[in-house]
This record gives structure tokens, sequence and C-alpha cells, in this order.
């Protein structure tokens, strides 16, 4: 079973739960020998703290997707899975593709980006319609199946849609790990790979090539690191995303272990490569638009979103929600997903 897998996480809390029952049992048993019985008992107490233990790392990983696989836990490189894309989408939601989307001018280092197409787009009546274009942006470390999944997506983009408060278009999930396991922050890393422009040319390229886009610049949403991203995609390339809205997000860039050195000892490029230094180097938001969402107990947001909002004070092109309680997960921010599809498509009702 997978690390990430409904199943090993309902095997774990099932087995956490028996286990005490069985020492119960075991307790009131009498093994023979005074040496054997407590070694019997001592192991089944140990037993019962691993499995408690154990369950409570899968539930925790399965609401923060600290680790997507057995060989990203154990910090084994390995190339990306494929999107898992069953049972994404009910009837009646839409449908699930995938695309796969080539780097670079040699067409190396293929990965596959999960899209959604819209109830309706294959309908014929809709041959000729063409679509605006949402790219969401995972967090680190995540994948595209995992970040639909657990924010809900399907459900939020159709009620929007079947309301009326959305026209219907297209969404792209691509992933931010293209050099697994290093993040790389959406960075072209000196002589490493070159992830923004994977994301800027050849995921853009793609997608306006492949579907049936209105071919208008595109719309972000970005959760934690993608929100990072997403503002830093729209600040550099402001011919290509008009709006994005940061779930969760940063906006300079931070470097640890799992990144390692991003910018070659490059103190320029580190600016470059900064949201913060693009609002204040390069004309500020340009036209666009930027929704940085945060609440006052995300210890991995809130601190740096607020330097980030006091230093765009007024500026109209920059908008917030803050909310104020509710830490650095899925569940608090999947509730305003609705919200940014409006704001994004709808400004004044945002």
């Amino acid at each position: 079973m997978g690390l990430t897998s409904h199943s090993l996480l309902v095997l774990s809390i099932v087995l956490a739960c028996l286990a005490p029952v069985g020492l119960a049992l075991l307790w009131r048993s009498r093994p023979h020998g005074r040496v054997l019985g407590t070694a019997t008992r001592l192991v089944a107490v140990l037993l019962c703290q691993v499995l408690a233990v154990f369950s409570l790392f899968f539930y925790v990983n399965d609401q923060y997707s600290f680790y997507s696989s057995w060989a990203d836990l154990f910090g084994r490189s390995a190339p990306a899975p494929g999107i898992r894309t069953a049972g994404l989408v009910r009837n009646g939601q839409g449908t699930i593709k995938t695309l796969a989307v080539a780097g670079g001018p040699t067409n190396e280092g293929s990965h596959q980006v999960l899209v959604w197409l819209p109830p309706g787009y294959d309908a014929p009546q809709n041959a000729q319609r063409r679509y605006p274009v949402l790219m969401f942006l995972p967090g680190q470390p995540s994948d595209p199946s995992t970040t639909f999944s657990h924010f809900g997506f399907a459900d939020a983009a159709v009620q929007e849609i079947q309301s009326g408060k959305v026209a219907p278009f297209v969404a792209v999930f691509p992933p931010l790990m293209t050099d697994p396991p290093r993040d790389t922050e959406c960075t072209n890393v000196p002589g490493g790979p070159q992830a923004e422009n994977w994301l800027d040319q050849d995921v853009y390229s793609a997608v306006d090539r492949d579907l049936r886009t209105d071919h208008r610049p595109w719309t972000e949403i970005g959760w934690s690191t993608g929100a990072f991203c997403a503002a830093k995609l729209m600040l550099s390339h402001p011919q290509q995303f008009s709006a994005a809205v940061g779930l969760g997000g940063y906006y300079t860039p931070l470097t640890d272990h799992t990144t390692g050195n991003l910018f070659g000892n490059r103190p320029k490029l580190r600016e470059e490569n900064s949201p913060t230094w693009l609002y204040e180097h390069e004309d500020g938001m340009k036209g666009r638009r930027l929704l940085v969402v945060t609440g006052e107990q995300d210890r991995d947001s809130y601190a740096m979103s607020r330097a980030f909002l006091n230093l765009v004070g007024t500026d109209p092109g920059v908008s917030s929600v803050v909310f104020p309680t509710g830490g650095h997960n899925y569940r608090n921010y999947a509730a305003f997903v609705p919200q940014a599809l409006e704001w994004l498509y709808h400004p004044h009702k945002g």
C-alpha cells in the first residue's frame, strides 16, 4: 500500500485500537514462567505504543502531506510517480485527464500535469467554446492529486459554476517537485533544474496548445510553497498571469536542507526570485491582482504574510483575508477556495 493511501491509514488505526484489547487479554492470561510472562507483556506494551505512533504519523501525514511516498519518507531520490486520477471526481463534476509536459529544448524531464475539465467541456454544443485557465500550485512536498482531493476542488468549482458566480474554466495542477526529492521553489537553479521555465513556458504552452483555452493570461491559486510560486510567477511574468491567490503562503525565498543552494551564492538571483523584492523594485503589481489568505495562528505563514501586507499598504491591487484561528493545514484553507474562485473571476465581488 502507498504511504498516502487511505487503506493504510484505516488499517493502522484499526490495529492501534485492537492492540490494547489484545494487551488486556494477554495481561489476564498467565504465560508459563515469570520471565517469559514479563517479556511477553513488555513486547505487547511496546507494540501498542508503536502502532499508536504509526497511526498518528499516518493521520498527520494525510492531513499535511509531509511525505508523498515511501521513497520520499526514506530520503530516496526517485522519479515522480504517475498522477492518481481514480476517484477524484464524481458524476457531473467534470473530467480529469493528465498531460505529459516535457521541459527544455531537448524535451528532457517530462512530468505529468493534472487537468480538470469542467462539466460540458466535451459536449458537442461546446466544441467551439474556449475557456480561461486557472493554475493551482501544490505545497511542498505534495502532489497534484493530493492537492486536488484535499482542497475539495471539484466540489467547490462545480458549485461556483452551477450557481452562476463563476463561468466555466479549465484548471491545471502541475507538480512542484520536478527534481525529487529536492524543493526547487519554482526556481531556475544555476546548473540545475529550470523549474520556473518549466511552469511559465513549457506547461503554459502545452496547455494552450492541447486544450481549448481562450489564450488570455491565466489566474493562479497556490498553497503554501505554491502560494510563494504563484506570487513570484505573476510578478515576474505579468503578460502570462493576471491574478493570484496565496493560501497560507510566504513572500520571500526560504532555503534549507531540502532546497540546497538554489541561487548559486548569487544575491541578485535570490532577489529576483523574491515576490517581496519584485514588488518593491519592479513597479509593484503592474496591473495584476493578488489575494493573500492567512491565519493568525498559522506559524508557517502569518508573520511573513503580515510583513508583505505591511509593505504593500493600501495598494488596491492587493487584497487579504486573515482568519483568527486554525493552523497550516488543508482543512482550514480549503474553506476559502470558493471565495478565491469568485475573487479571481469576479473581482468586484471579492
